[in-house]
């Protein structure tokens, strides 16, 4: 009864090890991608109940349409116009959800909040490059200061200065960051 399938042996098995592969990477890529989806599937419905069931078919739709992906993309991006789409379907097939918004006035605020979202992942990014600028006793002590389970008060107490000196510290070292950050990125940003 067995091996009487017409299957050669062994393609049955790299076809579920392919699949497997591909179900992992994609489950990795939506991880670091479904909250940003989540914000907007709930821009568009405005609440969370209907925001969850809108991300439960966009999930079911990215799963389907996740072969045509094209790697090395933006995911998120791809993910959350995918996103936009089944919520606005959503919004459209249940009237209370549309706010009277056309789609093209639906696809603004998508577009806002996008911009939004990636203004601050290039602000973050620059924010990390500004840091490894930081000489190491500044980096030391912002990692000590941040990491600590202590209050500030504790926190100097700890390492035997007064509160005083610990917030000037802290607001030189962050005026540093910004200027740094302002200055890779322009005034305007």
């Amino acid at each position: 009864m067995f091996g009487t399938s017409g299957i050669e042996p062994g393609t049955f098995d790299s076809s579920i090890e392919d699949d497997g592969v591909l179900e992992a990477k994609f489950l990795a890529d939506l991880a670091a991608v479904y909250r940003p989806a989540y914000a907007c599937a709930l821009s568009i419905v405005g609440n969370r109940d209907d925001a969850d069931d809108v991300m439960q078919e966009a999930c079911i739709v990215l799963w389907q349409k996740y072969p045509e992906y094209e790697q090395g993309t933006d995911f998120r991006r791809w993910a959350c116009s995918i996103t936009f789409h089944v919520a606005k379907a959503y919004a459209r097939k249940n009237r209370k959800y549309s706010f009277g918004f056309s789609d093209l006035a639906l696809a603004k605020i998508e577009q806002v909040r996008t911009g939004g979202a990636e203004l601050f992942d290039l602000r973050r990014e620059v924010l990390r490059d500004c840091m490894k600028k930081l000489p190491e006793r500044e980096r030391t002590f912002l990692a000590d200061c941040y990491a600590s389970p202590l209050t500030q008060v504790g926190f100097a107490r700890s390492k035997g200065l007064s509160v005083e000196t610990i917030y000037t510290r802290l607001k030189r070292i962050r005026r540093k960051l910004i200027d740094c950050i302002s200055r890779t990125l322009g005034d305007g940003v």
